[in-house]
Parts: structure tokens; sequence; C-alpha cells
């Protein structure tokens, strides 16, 4: 009888445990789906314009700027592209740009938890139109587990880890070919839909030395922490490494050990819901594909004192 109430007692902590973290997950998806909604129905419709790439590829674009009506978005001098409008690319220094979107649309059921619990990517520009970021997909020849019993000191010479883009990938309409096995989901593109974020009143100070934190670990081959919250020494998975970047780059004396809190509301693991709905971090750009159609929402440009 012993036996059974206890098996009783752990189903029933189990399912309460379940239940919980799926409202929390769903409270979060309807957070983060009323604050796109939110930013898209600020938008105007603007100009229909066809984008040119160096490769010959052809772009259809609408343009939605979105009025700034928020004090720190006011407070934001910079503009949301990387030259001008007139050039395919968007993004400055610093920015965050996230998808919910898990990379494997292809795994039915993993894709569906994943999206909706953790997210799909999260990476950081650079400000010279790349990305750092953490990226965790192993050689067929590399062990998970063996990646997990090194210690991360600069030595290894595995795939995954921090790692710096040689492109903007997500603006390029040629991202993936016809063989990838995501292309019947995502089409040619990194993601169908992503949001781009910055942080609350930060100044340039603080943006590098975020910026110093990223290059640090990249400089030093980091690894991918598959663990999360635990193994975190010069261990990071994707949007952990936003997190502990802006805990350093907003507190330099922070202290870089165990999981990080910054740009986390919760406290716990940090996944891209988390890194939308900080109070310290608000939606500067919303793009997704829709009828052919790449839709571009962006914090407008007019009245800004510089585009830096």
């Amino acid at each position: 009888m012993k036996v059974k109430k206890i098996r009783k007692r752990f189903f029933l902590i189990v399912l309460i445990l379940s239940v919980s973290i799926f409202l929390q997950g769903l409270n979060q998806n309807i957070k983060v789906n009323q604050l796109i909604r939110d930013f898209k129905e600020r938008g105007i419709e603007g100009e229909t314009v066809t984008i040119y790439f160096d490769n010959g590829m052809e772009e259809i674009r609408m343009y939605h700027p979105v009025e700034r009506i928020n004090e720190y978005e006011k407070a934001d001098t910079r503009s949301l592209f990387y030259t001008t409008k007139d050039e395919p690319f968007i993004g400055k220094k610093g920015d965050i740009f996230v998808t919910q979107e898990s990379p494997f649309p292809n795994i039915f059921g993993f894709h569906q938890l994943m999206s909706f619990f953790v997210g799909g990517h999260a990476a950081l520009n650079n400000g010279n139109n790349q990305f750092i970021e953490a990226v965790g997909f192993p050689k067929d020849d590399e062990s998970i587990f063996d990646i997990i019993k090194d210690p991360s000191d600069g030595t290894h010479d595995y795939s995954v880890g921090v790692r710096q883009s040689s492109t903007n990938y997500w603006m390029l309409p040629y991202f993936r070919g016809e063989n990838d096995l995501s292309y019947p989901y995502y089409g040619s593109y990194y993601r169908e839909k992503f949001v781009v974020l910055r942080v609350n009143n930060i100044d340039e100070e603080k943006l590098d030395q975020t910026m110093s934190y990223a290059n640090e670990h990249l400089e030093n081959r980091s690894l991918y922490n598959f663990l999360f919250i635990m193994d975190t020494k010069n261990k990071f998975y994707f949007t952990d490494f936003i997190s502990r970047s802006y805990r350093y780059g907003l507190s330099k004396n922070s202290s870089d050990k165990n999981y990080p809190k910054t740009l986390n509301d919760n406290g716990f693991v940090t996944t891209v819901n988390d890194l939308i709905l900080s109070k310290d971090t608000y939606i500067t750009a919303y793009v997704e594909n829709t009828d052919g159609i790449r839709h571009i929402y962006y914090l407008e440009d007019e009245g800004l004192t510089s585009n830096e």
C-alpha cells in the first residue's frame, strides 16, 4: 500500500509540474503573440519594392514603418537598417534576432514542443552585418557526450559553440537549397518569421562591453552547452549566450557563474519568449513572409538624429 501511495503522489507531482509548465508556456506565447500583433497594428502599409541581391536573386518587400510612441523608442536614435533602407539588410550592433520557429520542422512533435517552450534561435548582431551566436549542431563524427565532458578550455576542435556568421543570413532569400530537410517548411529562407529586439536605454559603452564579451568567447572557442543550466563555464546555449553577453555589458563586474537572469524576468532557463517578454527589451522590427512578399515592420526612421 505504501508503494502505491508513493507512486500516486509521484505521478500527481509530475502531473502538477507538467500542467504548471504548460500553462506558463501558454501564457508566455499568448503575451508574445499579443506584443507582435500590437507592433504590427502600429505599422502602416508603406512602399512595395524589389530588392536585388549580389547573386542576382530578387525579393519583393513591403515596408511597414511603425511610429515610435514609447519614450525608450524615441530615445533610441539609431535606424534599424545596416546602411540605408535601399540596401537589403537590417541590424545594428547589439540587435538581438530571435525566432520562435524551431530548426526541426520536419520532426513532428519535437518541432511543436521546442517552438512552444524554448524557441528556435537567437543571435547577436555584431554591427558589421554578421552575427555572433551559440550554435549546437554537431557533425556526424562528433559525440554530444564528448562535448559535455570537454572542459572548454579553447583547445577543442568541435564544430559547436560560439561562432560568427559570414553573412546576415536572417535577411537572405537563398539561405537553404531545395535538398534541405527544412525546405518544404521554410523554403529558401532561414525562417519565415522573426523578431528583432533592442535593450532599453543602453548607451554605447555598454553596447561595446556586450560585444567585447561576445567576441572574447568567440576567440576562446567556447563550446555549446547541452546541459543548459549546468556546466556553464565557457559553455553556452543560444539564448543563454545573449543573456550572459548583456549581463556583462550592463554590469561589467557581474559574476559569470551559473545561468543568468539578465533579459530573463523569470530567472530560470532563458528562452526566446523570455528575451521578447523581458522588461528590458523591446521590439524594433518584425519580419514575416506572406503570399510571396516579405513584410518588414520596423520602427520608423523619420525624426531620428543619427543612423549610427
